[in-house]
């Protein structure tokens, strides 16, 4: 059986939301998805979003950072993958631009170079090119540009 949505007051959503908020970062797109499920209107939502960012619950520069850390160090992430997903919670572009400047070049190639080690040795052995392929397909699953791959594979023939 499927449970009725529970109907709360404004003042009752402003209180979770905040907790919310509190809690963890948040993007405006998740935090009106939330409202949306507590039941409250499109205007309201959007007057308790303004009051949120003026109080400084939500700030989109602080989520997008903590979300390209957390996607590159602990996900592995390119940046094709994190701006596609933070284009998807619609994060505007300049935002994710600043933020994307805070990855190290150097961690970058290293993060590539780890993945690309990680899966050279979960499949041993001569690299083939049908093997070469799949490493590529992976590695542009994670977000890294053809180029990014290209360069790094070239640079590392013995891998």
């Amino acid at each position: 059986m499927c449970a009725a949505k529970k109907i709360i007051t404004t003042k009752q959503a402003i209180q979770k939301i905040k907790r919310y908020c509190a809690h963890a970062e948040h993007c405006q797109s998740e935090v009106r998805a939330k409202l949306s499920e507590y039941g409250m209107d499109a205007a309201t939502t959007e007057s308790v979003i303004c009051d949120l960012i003026s109080e400084g619950y939500i700030n989109e520069y602080r989520y997008t950072n903590a979300y390209i850390r957390g996607k590159f160090n602990i996900k592995g992430w390119g940046k094709n993958k994190i701006i596609a997903a933070l284009k998807a919670k619609h994060i505007s572009t300049p935002c994710i631009l600043s933020a994307l400047q805070n990855i190290d070049d150097t961690s970058y190639r290293e993060k590539l170079q780890h993945l690309i080690q990680k899966w050279r040795h979960s499949h041993p052995g001569d690299l083939t090119y049908a093997q070469r392929a799949k490493l590529m397909r992976f590695l542009l699953s994670k977000g890294y540009s053809m180029e990014e791959i290209n360069t790094t594979l070239t640079f590392n023939d013995d891998i």
